[in-house]
């Protein structure tokens, strides 16, 4: 007997490992299954641990996109009816580029002390430091050198980025900015050089009173204040656009995913998924993130 599932209105995607693949592309089969899925009324949501100016623009160009949920649920952006401009607006070099101004429907920052307390932790390593603010991404020239020798090696699932268009902020050093802005911080991140080092980190992040930790893939640690996280948004998002939460789908494939598929009406996992990730989908697909995956899962749920 076939399993039945609610009626999706809101679909909640993640972007590395699922909506993307690996060249940071979104499949034909997957921009048309999105398309028909928005033809037939579906609110269609990135949903990532990426900072709104880390959407990639082949995201915010597909038909119908409006909303986004940001760094982990720290923040979600109405993006209007200029998707682009509204990413644009967080680049480096916004001034040189056609913007828009987005809403944000939902911020939830990182209480200052504890956003002080983490990132003094994460200095005490020599890893891939992304600090995460108003949808702005900040990193070091050390820092894009190091993703920049990181994605050359595919040490996670994260797809490639573009790293001279102007997504990345690029600051001398994050200490002094951190000293002005520690009250803005959405998330901090941080990928290391080896998963050993990861597991060993890890803990002493987790024993910080007032933070939710995540891993995105098994070399990296991300931070954001405690009750964030993508189903977290995801609802809100719903109640906002007055959607029952059982209609909602969350597609993902990580830990950084693992609230979102928790609390949607439907948990959709992708082939490629961590095996524990896996375990909690109410549907798992067949197809990886770089052969149709989400476009397959869209297909089996009828949308």
């Amino acid at each position: 007997m076939l399993q039945s599932f609610p009626i999706v209105r809101l679909a909640a995607l993640d972007l590395d490992g699922t909506l993307l693949n690996r060249n940071n592309e979104v499949t034909l089969a997957t921009r048309q299954a999105i398309a028909r899925a928005v033809e037939h009324g579906v609110v269609v949501v990135p949903a990532t641990g990426r900072p709104l100016a880390s959407l990639p623009p082949v995201v915010a160009k597909l038909p119908g996109i409006r909303y986004a949920i940001t760094s982990n649920g720290a923040a979600v952006w109405d993006l209007g009816d200029d998707p682009m401009g509204a990413v644009h607006s967080r680049y480096a070099n916004a001034a040189q580029r056609h913007t828009s101004e987005p809403a944000c429907l939902l911020h939830r920052l990182m209480p200052t002390e504890v956003a002080r307390e983490a990132f003094d932790l994460f200095q005490q390593y020599d890893g891939e430091l992304s600090v995460f603010s108003d949808g702005l991404a900040i990193k070091t020239p050390e820092g894009i050198a190091k993703l920049t020798s990181r994605t050359a090696h595919f040490l996670s699932s994260e797809a490639r980025q573009n790293l001279t268009d102007g997504r990345f902020t690029v600051i001398p050093g994050i200490e002094s900015w951190m000293s002005r802005h520690a009250h803005e911080i959405e998330k901090l991140c941080m990928f290391f050089d080896s998963t050993e080092k990861t597991a060993a980190a890890l803990p002493k992040f987790q024993a910080i009173p007032g933070v939710a930790v995540v891993q995105g893939s098994p070399d990296n640690i991300e931070v954001t204040a405690a009750g964030v996280d993508k189903g977290s948004a995801l609802l809100a998002l719903a109640d906002l656009l007055d959607i029952p939460h059982e209609n909602t789908l969350a597609v993902g494939d990580s830990e950084n995913d693992r609230a979102m598929l928790e609390k949607a009406g439907i948990a959709a996992v992708m082939a490629n998924g961590m095996p524990q990730i896996k375990a909690i989908g109410s549907i798992v697909s067949e197809a990886d993130c770089d052969h149709d995956g989400v476009a397959e899962l869209f297909g089996r749920l009828g949308i």
